[in-house]
């Protein structure tokens, strides 16, 4: 890991490394079929590179191949960490893939790959986030619970206000009853004593 390091930074600070920031994102659930794209520009020959970063941690390196495009020959090396019946490497003309037949919660961080042919250039990359089913249920059940009582909250403040305005035009209303009716026997009396 550490020759990896040594040898990103001599080619950055010499100026043959070039890094991309990318702000894509690929949920997926555990067991389902995942598989990122990265494009190259080997002309010739030379080694594509998959690196695999979770939060906090240093880059990872999954697996490189030697490539010949004009042969198109490859040999390929994977990291014992990654086992080749839970990913393969298929490397094209102008790109190569990476799937990951079967992802589970812990292969959740980001990936993306690097081409060596006169220089170093990484893809762009792409942040995997593999939700557990679990999970995933229990928050939807969570958000319908909180949608819930939300609601119950509306209608309930809807129905308080609904009942207040009746009584509030309620009260208004008898009490112009009582002062017409106090109005009627005063104007009475007033007719009677012209």
């Amino acid at each position: 890991m550490f020759q990896i390091s040594a040898r990103a930074s001599l080619l950055f600070a010499m100026g043959f490394l070039q890094v991309v920031i990318s702000t894509k994102l690929q949920e997926a659930l555990p067991g389902e079929l995942v598989t990122f794209w990265c494009s190259h520009n080997i002309q010739v020959s030379g080694t594509l590179y998959w690196f695999k970063q979770t939060d906090g941690d240093v880059p990872v390196a999954i697996g490189f191949s030697h490539i010949n495009i004009s042969q198109l020959l490859k040999e390929q090396k994977l990291s014992k960490d990654f086992t080749p019946n839970l990913l393969i490497a298929d490397i094209f003309t102008k790109g190569t893939t990476l799937t990951f037949k079967n992802v589970t919660v812990s292969d959740s961080g980001f990936y993306f790959c690097g081409a060596l042919e006169d220089q170093l250039k990484f893809g762009e990359g792409t942040r995997l986030i593999v939700k557990d089913r679990e999970t995933s249920a229990d928050a939807v059940d969570h958000c319908s619970r909180g949608i819930f009582f939300m609601l119950t909250l509306l209608f309930g403040a809807i129905i308080a206000l609904a009942c207040i305005t009746a009584l509030f035009w309620r009260t208004i209303r008898k009490q112009q009853k009582h002062k017409r009716a106090a109005e009627s026997p005063a104007s009475q009396h007033e007719d009677e004593v012209r």
